[in-house]
């Protein structure tokens, strides 16, 4: 017969959440021997810690997909490795058991595997930005979630995560359909799209990206953009992202493309000065200006490598939402996320984008490479543009005034060697023909105003 204090149990466990054993016993009215065999008796009830600091969750089952899935790891060689199980929790809480120990994943609060949410190791892959919302119209039928990804709960973005996150960012693949695709995917060179093809195909893509039509991962960002599998004819395969600009001469679409070409050089000037940055490269076809960024988390053997952007961590740890990079670096060193030199490059970083007029610096826009400790290396900066030159919501290219502040004494360090990079960034701009007049004389005078305020306050 089956144990009729189960169900209750399991209702308990419903309304109250996690539960120790003496407070299972005093609500039940049961001694705590009964509890231990009432529990050994419900396949549903999950044990969480260990001796005193235990404690009993009821799982819960999201859609027909279970309550429990593994995840994995893809790593830069092609391995594949499984890290621990997810659990889904009566309440909407997760709780992550890992195969080994994980200590950058289950830090802090998380340490012991609980989650109110969906772990924030996997935050950077919910579907967000431009791709994001093509990617939620597309799955939305398939999982029976609605089309407006705004409209998104945890249980939408976790069924769309195991049956459609093969090619997601970073290294970390949800249940065995995500994992099964995604090592397929990396065997299969069939269908990269050859580089010589890229004039040509290109425009199409960005027509079918602006359609909604199937056009790669959910990859962060408001920039219409598609991802692309690359085949340079060398027996690898290239992963980009790749934006692009409107189509056609008027005064937005030239904008649009000066900024992706402002994009290429940024990530150009950064990497002589010692800042790891995407590889990007500019290609014009179609009436149309592409910027095309080689994907950092992916390997040109088909591998993957972890990401975790600042945003996730700062959600899961800190809870600013914006702060100035530099003002975050020396947080994460103290805590241990970064060293000493990531620390000193996200500041440089931070006073870099602002001296080139990236009014659009938000923690989504750095990241970290995840691996199980800490400290986490810094990923490759992306999206380092002057975005306070983007076109008006209107269309209308409107002129915006743009200063260079002085830095206060404790910040001259880093400000020196981001101002000596934005001032070569502003020359180089100015120096290049592709770029329309307006912004070329817009890049003068901006690299005018750092030389000045160099000469006062720099090195």
């Amino acid at each position: 017969m089956p144990d009729p204090r189960i169900p209750r149990l399991e209702l308990l466990l419903r309304e109250r959440g996690l539960l120790t054993a003496r407070e299972i016993a005093a609500a039940l009215g049961i001694s705590q021997p009964t509890v231990s065999r009432t529990i050994a008796a419900a396949p549903r009830i999950l044990r969480i810690g260990r001796a005193r600091a235990t404690r009993y969750a009821l799982l819960r089952d999201v859609a027909r997909a279970g309550h429990r899935w593994p995840l994995y790891r893809l790593d830069a060689q092609q391995r594949t490795e499984q890290l621990g199980e997810l659990r889904a929790l009566a309440g909407g809480g997760f709780h992550f058991e890992p195969a080994r120990p994980l200590p950058a994943f289950l830090h802090g609060e998380f340490a012991d595997g609980l989650f109110p949410g969906l772990p924030w190791f996997l935050d950077d892959q919910c579907p967000q930005g431009f791709l994001g919302r093509a990617f939620a119209r597309r799955l939305a039928a398939d999982i029976g979630a609605p089309e407006d990804l705004a409209r998104w709960g945890t249980d939408d973005v976790l069924l769309a995560l195991l049956q459609h996150g093969q090619d997601l960012p970073g290294d970390l693949l949800l249940g065995e359909r995500a994992l099964r695709s995604a090592a397929r995917q990396a065997l299969d060179g069939a269908g990269a799209l050859p580089v010589a093809q890229r004039a040509e195909r290109y425009p199409a893509l960005a027509e079918a990206a602006l359609r909604g039509d199937p056009v790669g991962s959910s990859a962060g960002g408001e920039q219409p953009k598609f991802v692309v599998r690359l085949d340079p004819g060398d027996g690898t395969v290239r992963e980009a992202i790749v934006k692009f600009s409107e189509a056609g001469d008027a005064p937005a679409a030239q904008r649009w493309a000066d900024l992706l070409r402002c994009e290429a050089i940024a990530g150009d000037v950064l990497r002589a000065h010692g800042v790891a940055a995407a590889q990007s490269s500019i290609l014009v076809a179609g009436g149309r200006t592409f910027l095309e960024s080689i994907r950092f988390d992916r390997t040109p053997d088909g591998g993957r490598r972890g990401f975790v952007s600042l945003a996730a961590l700062d959600a899961a740890f800190h809870g600013h939402g914006r702060i100035d990079w530099w003002r975050y670096a020396p947080q994460l060193e103290r805590e241990g996320w970064i060293n000493a030199d990531a620390a000193r490059r996200l500041a440089v970083l931070g006073w870099f984008g602002a001296l080139i007029a990236n009014s659009d610096m938000h923690l989504g826009n750095a990241g970290l490479v995840l691996d199980d400790r800490r400290p986490l290396a810094l990923a490759p900066a992306y999206d380092m543009l002057p975005m306070l030159f983007r076109p008006a919501v209107s269309g209308e290219v409107v002129a915006r005034p743009f200063e260079v502040s002085p830095p206060l004494p404790e910040q001259r360090a880093e400000w020196s060697i981001a101002a000596r990079a934005a001032a070569e960034f502003w020359r180089r701009i100015a120096d290049t023909g592709e770029i329309g007049k307006a912004f070329r004389s817009i890049a003068a005078s901006a690299a005018a105003q750092i030389d000045r305020v160099r000469s006062r306050h720099g090195d």
